[in-house]
């Protein structure tokens, strides 16, 4: 009868242990940072469509259940920005289509909502033709507004 007790209580022992090694490994994948990379066109001409995409991530793995992802885009020169909602498409890749209608340097910002997460990736963007003198003065004079910051809400 011992004999049966020991077993049981082995097995029961075995079954705990590797319960807790498979609650480490998921709580691991859930501490894992998002990733988000902005792609944009080279050349992005005016009056014409331009998609933006972002790719998101987590470790190695595609992100396809983001609750939210929106592009904020504005000109340097304005403080008005406007924020599009993007669709998921597959394979990590939510997208948005936009026109221009006004050269200038801009940014576009995506705003990532996923897993408990949120990450606001940035990149500047030239529409059309801006001039040398445009382009200088954004390098010795960054853009600084508030509502433009890369902080995590």
């Amino acid at each position: 009868m011992r004999k049966y007790i020991f077993i049981l209580s082995a097995f029961i022992l075995v079954c705990m242990i590797s319960g807790c090694n498979a609650t480490s490994s998921s709580s691991q994948e859930k501490m894992q940072v998002i990733e988000a990379d902005i792609i944009l066109s080279d050349a992005v001409s005016l009056n014409q469509e331009c998609i933006f995409k972002v790719h998101v991530t987590q470790g190695s793995s595609n992100v396809d259940d983001a609750q939210d992802v929106q592009f904020e885009i504005w000109n340097a020169t304005t403080q008005d920005s406007e924020m599009l909602q993007a669709d998921f498409t597959g394979n990590g890749i939510y997208t948005v289509s936009k026109q221009f209608s006004k050269d200038g340097i801009y940014y576009v910002q995506t705003h990532v909502n996923a897993r408990g997460l949120h990450v606001m990736p940035k990149k500047q963007l030239i529409v059309g033709e801006v001039s040398e003198e445009e382009i200088n003065a954004l390098r010795e004079e960054p853009v600084k507004k508030s509502n433009h910051q890369g902080h995590h809400h």
